[in-house]
Order: C-alpha cells, then structure tokens, then sequence
C-alpha cells in the first residue's frame, strides 16, 4: 500500500491568486461513449487474469491492482482561451476586493445572441429558469424538457453543497446541444477558440454538448457539465481533475421519473443508465489488470479526460468516498476548497484519512472487484472490530447479519490449525417478486460468483497485505452448513453470506455461526 510519507507537500495557490490569474480549468468532458454491458462470453484459460506468485505470497486469486510510485502531481497549468464573453476589465488601481469583484463579473458574464440570425440557421430555443439551451436537434419530449431537468437540479446542487438556496435564485446559463457543430460555428454560437472536445465543454456561465442516441445520456452529460458550471460559480473552483470529473459524472448520474429528479444516483441496472457505462469501465479495466487504487486516481492530470477510461474512475471513487462511513465526512469537506487545484487537496485528504487507510483501500479493493450496477456501498463496508481475541477451548458462537457485507467474528486463527464451522438459521435474501427465505447453504435456483445465493462464505482478514496483493475476503472460502476450514495464514475469521453488494438492502435476518477448534495434528 502507498505511504502517505510519499506525498510532498505544496503550498495552496489560494482563493485571490486563482482569480486574479485566471487559473481556471477547461477540461473537455466526455469521451466516447461507453456502450450498455453486455453478458461477458467464457474468457478463455490462457486470458484469466492473475496475480503475480512473487507478489502474491499467499495464494489470493485475482487481477493484479497496478499502483504507481510517483508521488501526486499538481495538474499542469493550462493557458486559457478567451471567453467568447466579453473580456475582463483591465485596472491598475481599486482594492483587491474590487478586482476580484471584476474578474468574477468578467468570468461569468452571458454572451450577446443575435437569436433571429440563430433561428433563420435551424436552431430553436429553450427557455427555463436557470439555462437557455440553443440546439438543433428536433422537437422532442426528451429534449424540450431538458430546461426544466436543468431547473430542478439547481435546487440538488445548492443542496448537496450546503448553501442558501437564494445563492443561485438568479443564477442562469447558456447552453448548446449540438448535432450538426459547423451550424452553430457558423452562426459563432461555437467559438473557434474552445479546446478540443468528444463529448462536452464547460467555460464560465456556457456549456456545449454534443447530442447522444440515448435520453439518459443527453440528460447525464447536461448536468455534468451543469455541475461544472456551478461549481465554478459558486465554489470558485472545481479542485483537481479527480474530484472535478468526480463530482460531474456522481452528480450528473441521475434518475428523472414522473417530474421528479434525483441527483447522485446509483443505477440498479443498465438499462436505466443506456450509454453511460461506467460500471463497465470498471468492470472491464480490472479484468484486464488495470485497477486502480484511489491515490493512483488523484494523480490524474488536466489532459488524463481525453479518454473515456478516467470518468469511470473518477466517478467510482467519488461515489465511494461519498457514501463510505470512514470517508464520508472528510470528502464532503472537500467544497470548501475546491479553488484549489494543487497536490494540497488532495494531500490533505490523505492525511486526514490517514488513521483508517488501510481499512478504506481494502474496502475499495472490495469495492472494484465487486463492482456493479446498484452497489450498496455502506453496507458492503467490512465490519471490523477492534477487539479480536483468541477463540475459547469450548468455541464460540457469534451472529452473522444477512443485509451487511463481511463482518468480522472477532475472534482470531492460527495458519495451518483446522477449525469446524456450524451455520444455523432462516434469513431473507430478496423482497421482490416475492420474499426468497433462506439458509445458510444458499439458494440453489440463483447463484452468485458461481455458488448459491446467500450461502454462508468464510476468509481470513485483519492481515498485513504485500503491497500489489488483493485481500484474501475477495477470495472467499463456501461454508454453507456445515466446513472444516485450514486458514493458510494467521489473522481473524470473518464471514459473510454470497450476495451482490446491491442486493443487501432487502435482505432480513441473522444466521448462527458457531466455530470450533478441531484437535489433531
């Protein structure tokens, strides 16, 4: 695991210099678009991903995490294209709080549209509250109703942020949804002087974005760049490109039924999220050996967004960091300082996680092997215990919870001594179409990572891993009623039923799980 003595330390840029010296992030979002997953045909042998047996000591199955050594980098300084707005006053005199006051009038002015020269081109308006939104894509429920997704979402973005809502009673945008881009260049609705972008391009109170076959994605891509939008607006920044791109692509993910918009959603299936695909990102990058650990993604650069894989990471990790127990607090400290796009905000982080990092990197190892659509990251958080201690002469008896992940039994094992694993108990492991009751050998009509659903799993935890190796609970041993189990290594039992993090929620119950030292050689 990376030291976080490795990090060096930089001193913050700061709120003024940022604005002053207009050191404000372009970054083309998007990327082409990830298909919907599909069902995974039979890898073959000689493709199976491995661990290295030089890296891998105790035998743990699964494709190898990659980290880097280098330490975090502060992104490069980029040199911005004027805004197509109209340009900053320049003074030589007035308070530095006046010049603030100008930059930020400059930054985020609106554009000047001649709209019947727009209009006699084939580009329509759209009207809300909060955005104007230019396109030529035709007439279409899915798209007419775009501003008032846009105007709904505003209220989530004040919200998630912790501030007043009256902050952006005002607050308005331009915006244009492009299917043929030279009718808008041609019209100068798209300044020849924006950066390259694949999919969409956010510069103070104007975002651009091309359209997309899927409504959902259309939809996803106007609030993340919306999120950019305000972001800058109201937070004067967007921090690093992690948090960045993080934050777009967590609160851009979205569910919009019947009027009502949820922002920051996890979708339970691919079919409510067409398109996007950043599940599959995940999926795909770890089974070819391409994981990344979470400090690997803070290193990401301002130009890392030229492809697709990055919006996958990054909106994993923020959608992680935001919902673990032992993260959550300290990230959602991180808008407070998001003018600064040093290695400081990062670093920072870092230190203030220091205490539970090696219980938060097993938990993201957990997390991107296990990934999938609907995963439930709190309850698929290990339950640790501080406390571990030797297992009495008699064994001991402990409670397993049937909607949480792996939960430590508190009690510890020795390598190569054999212990008897008794199950016990009738739990619940779905609600829908109707209740699926259950014991402890699983169900035999559903299986899950090739063994039954809910069947009672056992592995080895609370050890300290090699660096580039996966933690043995990705590596379950099946229990069901009845085991005997030979651990390879010392370290505490931890047990847990076969279920996708997703599916914990609706699960009831608690199994008996009794545990006994067998005497023998």
């Amino acid at each position: 695991m990376p030291s976080l003595k490795t990090y060096p330390i930089m001193p913050s840029l700061g709120r003024l210099y940022i604005l002053l010296f207009a050191v404000i992030a372009t970054l083309g979002c998007g990327g082409p678009a990830a298909q919907p997953s599909r069902p995974a045909k039979a890898a073959a042998k000689d493709t199976k991903p491995r661990i290295s047996p030089s890296l891998n000591p105790k035998k743990q199955s699964g494709p190898l995490l990659k980290p880097t050594e280098q330490p975090i980098a502060a992104p490069p300084s980029q040199n911005q294209a004027p805004s197509k707005t109209a340009p900053r006053t320049e003074r030589t005199e007035g308070t530095l709080s006046d010049l603030v006051n100008q930059a930020n009038a400059a930054e985020f002015r609106l554009p000047e549209i001649d709209e019947t020269k727009v209009a006699a081109a084939g580009i329509r308006k759209l009207s809300g509250k909060h955005i104007t939104i230019f396109t030529d894509v035709p007439a279409d429920p899915a798209v007419d109703e775009l501003p008032q997704v846009f105007d709904l979402a505003v209220s989530h973005w004040t919200g998630y942020f912790e501030l007043d809502d009256k902050i952006a009673a005002d607050w308005k945008v331009y915006a244009y949804l492009m299917k043929d881009k030279e009718r808008f260049a041609g019209v100068g609705l798209l300044p020849d002087n924006l950066p390259p972008f694949l999919h969409g391009f956010q510069r103070g109170s104007e975002f651009w974005w091309y359209d997309q076959p899927g409504t959902f994605y259309r939809r996803e891509l106007m609030l993340h760049e919306g999120t950019h939008a305000f972001m800058m607006r109201f937070l004067n920044g967007m921090g690093p490109p992690w948090y960045a791109e993080g934050m777009a692509e967590y609160l851009g993910t979205h569910r919009w039924e019947r009027g009502e918009l949820t922002l920051a959603y996890n979708p339970r299936t691919k079919e409510e999220a067409p398109y996007w695909g950043r599940v599959k990102v995940i999926k795909d990058e770890y089974a070819k050996s391409r994981g990344m650990l979470l400090t690997d993604i803070f290193r990401y650069d301002a130009h890392a967004h030229l492809k697709t894989e990055p919006y996958g990471w990054c909106w994993g990790a923020a959608m992680f960091l935001d919902n673990h127990p032992l993260t959550q607090k300290a990230f959602r400290k991180l808008p407070k300082t998001a003018g600064d796009r040093s290695i400081d905000f990062s670093s920072n982080l870092l230190r203030e996680l220091a205490a539970d990092w090696p219980a938060i990197h097993e938990d993201w190892q957990l997390f991107i092997i296990n990934v999938d659509y609907g995963y439930d990251v709190p309850r698929g958080a290990v339950l640790r215990k501080e406390e571990v201690v030797t297992l009495p002469a008699g064994g001991a008896t402990v409670t397993v919870a049937a909607d949480r992940g792996w939960q430590s039994s508190g009690f510890a094992v020795e390598a190569g001594k054999t212990y008897k694993i008794t199950a016990s108990g009738r739990y619940q492991v779905a609600k829908t179409p109707q209740p699926w009751p259950c014991e402890p050998g699983g169900i035999t009509i559903h299986y899950h990572r090739g063994k039954p659903l809910g069947m009672l799993l056992a592995a080895i935890g609370d050890i300290k891993l090699e660096k580039d190796a996966i933690t043995p609970l990705a590596n379950p041993t099946a229990v069901g009623t009845l085991a005997d189990i030979t651990p390879a290594f010392a370290g505490t039992l931890y047990l847990s039923i076969n279920e996708v993090a997703g599916g914990l929620a609706d699960n009831e119950g608690t199994l008996n799980v009794k545990i006994e030292r067998k005497e023998g050689p």
